[in-house]
């Protein structure tokens, strides 16, 4: 039973921030929305940072969708940039609470106070998308829609040109304009597409 309450509270809390995205997560809220007492909450986390990274760690768990990767009558690169989008966080600027949790769960991961379980985590979902891509480059390589050739090394491409544009949407710098951040995701469909048949 503990592992399916741990995984109820989490559900709860990803289901608030999907809600409110600026939401705290305020302990008091997400136990009501599982029906426990926010005691029976901090037994399973007993702090407001594990309760973070148990986030963290469910959302790197999802697998990318493939979207309409399949459908032949939409041009190949704008199935492949929706799939290739869907990786991304959200466009609007983050503060606050939001902020806080994503550069919380970068910290976590990969500063001074990293785990273990953190890393893997993220090394799992690095796998996992980087799977997805390749798939979803088979699929247009099978309909001849691009070479079949080099796939996993163009699909780190990509995923290195996604997450650069994440990391710039989620850390407090200057961000680049949508038109920038689609110029720059056009570059990048550019060589995928470079070797494309006649």
């Amino acid at each position: 039973m503990a592992g399916s309450r741990r995984q109820q509270i989490v559900e709860a809390a990803r289901s608030i921030l999907s809600e409110d995205p600026q939401s705290t997560l305020a302990v008091r809220t997400v136990a009501a929305r599982v029906g426990i007492g926010a005691s029976t909450l901090r037994h399973y986390f007993p702090t407001q940072q594990s309760l973070h990274e148990a986030i963290f760690a469910a959302a790197l768990e999802d697998t990318p969708s493939e979207m309409r990767i399949h459908d032949t009558s939409t041009p190949a690169r704008t199935r492949l940039r929706e799939c290739l989008v869907q990786l991304l966080p959200p466009q609007q600027p983050i503060s606050g609470a939001a902020a806080d949790r994503i550069l919380t769960a970068l910290s976590t991961s990969f500063g001074s106070s990293s785990t273990d379980e953190a890393r893997n985590a993220w090394g799992a979902y690095t796998l996992r998308t980087l799977d997805a891509i390749v798939g979803w480059l088979r699929v247009l390589a099978h309909q001849g829609v691009i070479t079949d050739v080099d796939l996993r090394r163009r699909a780190r491409f990509l995923l290195t040109v996604v997450e650069g544009i994440a990391l710039t949407r989620i850390i407090p710098v200057t961000r680049p304009t949508s038109a920038e951040e689609e110029a720059i995701l056009d570059d990048a469909l550019s060589v995928v597409f470079r070797d494309t048949p006649a």
